[in-house]
Protein backbone atom coordinates (compact mmCIF):
# COMPACT_ATOMS: atom_id res chain seq x y z
CA UNK A 1 0.00 0.00 0.00
CA UNK A 2 2.91 2.21 1.13
CA UNK A 3 4.50 2.12 -2.68
CA UNK A 4 1.33 2.83 -4.05
CA UNK A 5 1.15 5.65 -2.79
CA UNK A 6 4.71 6.63 -3.05
CA UNK A 7 4.23 6.02 -6.69
CA UNK A 8 1.25 8.03 -6.86
CA UNK A 9 2.95 10.61 -5.53
CA UNK A 10 6.09 10.41 -7.33
CA UNK A 11 3.93 10.71 -10.79
CA UNK A 12 1.87 13.57 -9.51
CA UNK A 13 4.83 15.48 -8.84
CA UNK A 14 5.96 14.32 -11.97
CA UNK A 15 2.94 15.70 -14.35
CA UNK A 16 2.63 18.92 -12.30
CA UNK A 17 6.28 19.60 -13.19
CA UNK A 18 5.57 18.63 -16.69
CA UNK A 19 2.83 21.47 -17.01
CA UNK A 20 4.71 24.46 -17.28
CA UNK A 21 6.52 23.00 -20.70
CA UNK A 22 3.01 21.58 -22.22
CA UNK A 23 1.50 25.13 -22.01
CA UNK A 24 3.29 26.17 -24.80
CA UNK A 25 2.87 22.79 -26.76
CA UNK A 26 0.45 23.97 -28.66
CA UNK A 27 2.75 26.75 -30.22
CA UNK A 28 5.39 27.00 -32.31
CA UNK A 29 7.93 29.07 -30.59
CA UNK A 30 7.96 26.56 -28.03
CA UNK A 31 9.96 24.63 -30.55
CA UNK A 32 12.19 27.39 -31.24
CA UNK A 33 12.70 27.39 -27.79
CA UNK A 34 13.84 23.47 -27.43
CA UNK A 35 15.62 23.64 -30.56
CA UNK A 36 17.94 26.62 -29.85
CA UNK A 37 17.67 27.22 -26.17
CA UNK A 38 21.56 25.43 -26.22
CA UNK A 39 22.59 26.39 -29.24
CA UNK A 40 25.83 28.81 -30.04
CA UNK A 41 24.90 31.91 -29.28
CA UNK A 42 21.98 31.73 -27.65
CA UNK A 43 20.76 32.21 -24.10
CA UNK A 44 17.59 31.21 -22.90
CA UNK A 45 15.89 31.66 -19.35
CA UNK A 46 13.12 29.72 -18.05
CA UNK A 47 11.34 30.49 -14.55
CA UNK A 48 8.51 28.50 -13.16
CA UNK A 49 5.85 30.23 -10.74
CA UNK A 50 8.06 32.94 -10.25
CA UNK A 51 7.43 36.69 -9.12
CA UNK A 52 9.37 39.47 -11.38
CA UNK A 53 8.88 42.94 -10.76
CA UNK A 54 6.10 41.90 -8.25
CA UNK A 55 4.20 40.20 -10.93
CA UNK A 56 3.45 36.63 -10.42
CA UNK A 57 4.22 34.58 -13.14
CA UNK A 58 2.99 31.01 -13.82
CA UNK A 59 5.90 30.80 -16.71
CA UNK A 60 8.47 33.37 -18.03
CA UNK A 61 10.86 32.32 -20.91
CA UNK A 62 13.60 34.04 -23.09
CA UNK A 63 15.30 32.88 -25.60
CA UNK A 64 18.12 35.75 -27.00
CA UNK A 65 20.31 34.68 -30.07
CA UNK A 66 22.78 36.03 -32.59
CA UNK A 67 23.43 35.21 -36.15
CA UNK A 68 20.39 32.84 -35.99
CA UNK A 69 17.35 35.22 -37.00
CA UNK A 70 16.21 33.99 -40.35
CA UNK A 71 16.15 30.49 -38.50
CA UNK A 72 14.14 31.71 -35.41
CA UNK A 73 11.75 33.80 -37.54
CA UNK A 74 9.31 30.97 -39.23
CA UNK A 75 8.58 29.76 -36.00
CA UNK A 76 7.63 33.18 -34.81
CA UNK A 77 5.67 34.25 -37.62
CA UNK A 78 3.23 30.76 -37.78
CA UNK A 79 2.56 31.91 -34.16
CA UNK A 80 2.16 35.89 -34.80
CA UNK A 81 -0.30 34.95 -37.11
CA UNK A 82 -2.95 33.05 -34.12
CA UNK A 83 -2.21 35.99 -31.71
CA UNK A 84 -4.05 38.99 -31.33
CA UNK A 85 -1.84 42.13 -31.83
CA UNK A 86 -0.83 44.83 -28.80
CA UNK A 87 1.92 46.39 -30.27
CA UNK A 88 3.74 46.25 -33.27
CA UNK A 89 6.88 48.67 -34.24
CA UNK A 90 7.47 48.24 -37.84
CA UNK A 91 11.00 50.12 -39.72
CA UNK A 92 10.98 49.60 -43.64
CA UNK A 93 8.27 47.83 -43.81
CA UNK A 94 10.06 44.99 -41.55
CA UNK A 95 8.56 44.12 -38.34
CA UNK A 96 11.28 45.15 -35.65
CA UNK A 97 9.44 44.03 -32.34
CA UNK A 98 6.17 43.22 -31.16
CA UNK A 99 4.00 42.26 -28.61
CA UNK A 100 1.23 40.06 -28.95
CA UNK A 101 -1.80 38.11 -26.82
CA UNK A 102 -2.49 34.45 -27.62
CA UNK A 103 -5.37 32.73 -26.84
CA UNK A 104 -5.89 32.29 -23.09
CA UNK A 105 -5.52 28.60 -21.96
CA UNK A 106 -8.51 26.63 -20.65
CA UNK A 107 -7.08 27.22 -17.00
CA UNK A 108 -7.89 31.30 -17.30
CA UNK A 109 -4.06 31.89 -17.80
CA UNK A 110 -3.28 34.40 -19.98
CA UNK A 111 -0.04 34.08 -22.80
CA UNK A 112 1.90 36.41 -24.44
CA UNK A 113 4.31 36.33 -27.08
CA UNK A 114 6.95 39.42 -27.14
CA UNK A 115 10.22 39.88 -29.57
CA UNK A 116 12.82 42.12 -31.05
CA UNK A 117 14.79 42.05 -33.87
CA UNK A 118 18.42 43.58 -33.93
CA UNK A 119 21.37 44.15 -36.61
CA UNK A 120 23.17 41.26 -37.82
CA UNK A 121 20.17 38.27 -37.30
CA UNK A 122 20.11 38.65 -33.43
CA UNK A 123 17.36 39.32 -31.09
CA UNK A 124 14.76 38.36 -28.33
CA UNK A 125 11.97 35.93 -28.08
CA UNK A 126 10.06 36.43 -24.81
CA UNK A 127 7.04 34.03 -23.59
CA UNK A 128 4.91 34.75 -20.69
CA UNK A 129 2.00 33.19 -18.92
CA UNK A 130 0.32 34.51 -15.98
CA UNK A 131 -2.85 35.98 -14.32
CA UNK A 132 -1.80 39.42 -16.07
CA UNK A 133 -3.15 41.92 -18.24
CA UNK A 134 -1.68 43.39 -20.96
CA UNK A 135 -1.60 46.98 -19.40
CA UNK A 136 0.55 44.46 -16.53
CA UNK A 137 3.16 43.16 -19.61
CA UNK A 138 3.38 46.67 -20.74
CA UNK A 139 4.27 47.81 -16.87
CA UNK A 140 6.37 45.14 -16.21
CA UNK A 141 8.54 44.54 -19.64
CA UNK A 142 8.45 48.79 -20.71
CA UNK A 143 8.78 50.88 -17.91
CA UNK A 144 11.63 52.02 -16.48
CA UNK A 145 12.98 50.19 -13.39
Amino acid sequence: MRNKTMRTILALCFLAFLLPAHAQGDLQIGIAFERFGRARYCKMVVLNDAVLRGYRLKVYKSLTYKKIGASIAPYLNADRKKAKKIREIVESGKVESGYYMLQPLPSGMNRYILFSNGPNESGAIIYIEGTLGPDDIMKLCYSKR
